[in-house]
């Protein structure tokens, strides 16, 4: 938990600061991630092409289908390597950089701007930019309304979300509500999770919904801290779910798809409830790769949910410590070091 780092805020002024701080350090790790990290998984590789050679590189493309004439479908690429297609075709790659999926020609992936390379970086929260900071999730907030947790961010892909919330010491029960276009339902539950009811009408896509949960303690309902999320467009929905099983055709490492393609295919839309879970799940199966967990913890932070990203966090660098991967243990150094900096002021 970061309050191992964090001194927990008591007024209304410390807290304040305390947000803005923590805002910063997730900017901090946001650039960091657009910038850099999605090129930089892995360090040493065995090129998959036919002839097997071995070399140093960082990954930054993956071909999804067989249409190269000397790379197999599934095979990882790196900067400046070169496609073969025969009769004037194209090969479609998963781009790494710039999260997009595309038809290159014969010649270089990384020589022209319209090919693999790096997006450009955009700074979504800043100091400069404080009004478009969302509220950092956290438990033990201002007034101990209960902060809801997932849906992470404020896009999603599935119209029955589950939702969860931190809980409120001393509370009996909560009120959830969910409303918006063509759904309004309020239901009442003693723990702190909520499987999206059967008996309720589905989010519809491409409409923006309230979630509320509110403390009840007696007779005392505590203020509610609503949350807002988006269902993407059904046509939206339809597109990400044909790349995710292109994705799967390729019938990839678990661990590997979860914390590359898929993560691509998913931020690609901002769709951090989609890969979160997804990484859950590997967690869940055993998982100890370090890079898994720590992308996990760097989509935790992006969800404003620093303790969750420090404990992913933490682990990842006792699995790298213990694998010995020094250039993972370093990465996932940097990114303790910037949470241990969020102190009270």
């Amino acid at each position: 938990m970061l309050n191992h780092f964090i001194s927990k805020p008591t007024d209304g002024l410390e807290k304040k600061v305390f947000r803005l701080t923590v805002t910063a350090i997730a900017s901090i790790i946001l650039f960091f991630n657009e910038s850099s990290v999605l090129a930089q998984r892995q360090s040493i590789v065995k090129r998959d092409s036919l002839d097997s050679l071995e070399r140093k590189c960082d990954f930054i493309a993956r071909i999804v289908d067989d249409n190269d004439l000397n790379w197999r479908a599934g095979s990882k690429l790196c900067e400046g390597d070169k496609l073969r297609v025969a009769n004037g075709s194209t090969v479609k790659i998963l781009c790494y950089l710039n999260l997009k999926f595309l038809d290159l020609p014969s010649g270089s992936i990384s020589n022209a701007p319209d090919k693999c390379v790096p997006q450009a970086v955009k700074r979504r929260c800043t100091f400069a930019t404080q009004n478009k900071c969302p509220k950092t999730k956290g438990p033990g907030d201002e007034n101990d309304t209960p902060t809801i947790i997932s849906p992470y961010g404020s896009s999603i892909l599935k119209p029955r979300p589950v939702i969860s919330w931190y809980p409120v010491a001393g509370a009996d029960n909560y009120t959830v509500i969910v409303e918006g276009n063509g759904v309004r339902w309020e239901t009442e539950v003693k723990t702190t999770t909520l499987p999206y009811p059967k008996e309720q009408r589905e989010l519809q896509y491409g409409n923006a919904y309230k979630i509320t949960v509110i403390a009840n303690i007696g007779n005392s309902p505590l203020n509610a801290d609503p949350s807002v999320v988006n269902l993407l467009p059904k046509r939206d929905v339809e597109q990400i779910l044909e790349k995710v099983k292109r994705i799967s055709s390729l019938n990839l490492p678990p661990d590997e798809a979860a914390f590359l393609d898929l993560d691509t295919v998913y931020m690609s839309r901002r769709l951090l409830n989609e890969t979160i879970n997804t990484l859950k799940q590997r967690v869940a199966a055993g998982s100890q790769n370090p890079t898994l967990y720590r992308t996990l913890g760097d989509r935790y932070l992006e969800a404003w949910l620093p303790e969750e990203a420090r404990r992913e966090y933490t682990m990842a660098a006792q699995l790298a410590q213990s694998r010995g991967s020094l250039d993972e243990l370093e990465k996932v150094q940097e990114r303790l070091k910037l949470l241990k900096s969020v102190q009270q002021p």
